[in-house]
């Protein structure tokens, strides 16, 4: 990975949309280069996909929590499978510490979180913090 990599880069996590010839300009490159060097990158994966940066409350998504769960080894297939099925769910990171995986939900009212509680409890000791705020957004990832 070069300079003009990290360049695509930079620009291709400010602005998915970009059109090849915009990305083509801020690399230095002519368009069939920078399409060769985009598609390196995809086909290496270092660029896993593009999306869209949805707002969750504009979407009925009021409340925002974290739970963390301790479970143990048997339970932690079935409670990824319970947690796959679950929309709300949109993130469970593996972790080391006291707690086995932290989950991050977005959910339209408490009830809402309180159910989703209800059916991964079964799998281990949950322990939920509602989001006040996001002082840091995702932010993209220097090369």
């Amino acid at each position: 990975m070069d300079r003009i990599d990290v360049k695509i880069l930079g620009k291709v996590q400010d602005c998915g949309r970009i059109s090849i010839t915009e990305l083509s300009k801020h690399a230095g490159l002519s368009i069939p280069a920078t399409n060769d060097r985009l598609r390196k990158l995809e086909d290496s994966g270092v660029i896993k996909g593009y999306s869209a940066q949805l707002d969750p409350t504009k979407l009925g998504y009021g409340i925002s929590a974290v739970v963390g769960i301790t479970t143990l080894k048997p339970a932690k297939s079935k409670l990824i499978a319970t947690l796959t099925d679950i929309p709300e769910v949109v993130e469970c990171l593996h972790i080391t510490g006291n707690d086995s995986y932290l989950i991050r939900i977005y959910a339209k009212s408490m009830a809402d979180i309180e159910g989703i509680i209800a059916k991964i409890n079964a799998y281990g000791e949950t322990r939920t913090s509602i989001v006040l705020s996001i002082p840091i957004e995702r932010r993209k990832l220097a090369p």
